[in-house]
């Protein structure tokens, strides 16, 4: 697998420690069935929502770990997802 970059989907760096918004949901097609059913519910989840980049992997996946705190998939959940679905929060401009 080809390194990703560090870069959010309008081009701006993303390093550990940013706040990020989820804006996508990565291709799970190569899981399994199973890994699938487990999977897509907590990315469904993570749409929308900023979390921080806890670090990075050997292939350039963002890694976030939070908590969902009810329903069926409540527990700790790390995940690791693509920087082009992610964008940093910007810094608003005076």
């Amino acid at each position: 697998m080809k390194r990703l970059q560090r870069r959010d989907i309008k081009g701006e760096r993303v390093s550990v420690g940013d706040l990020v918004r989820v804006i996508g949901v990565p291709d799970l097609a190569g899981m399994s069935q199973e890994c699938r059913e487990e999977s897509l519910p907590v990315f469904e989840y993570l749409l929308g929502k900023y979390k921080r980049v806890e670090e990075f992997d050997e292939y350039g996946m963002a890694w976030l770990r939070f908590k969902i705190r009810k329903g069926p998939h409540a527990g700790y959940h790390s995940v690791g997802i693509e920087p082009y679905l992610l964008r940093v929060r910007g810094v608003a401009k005076p």
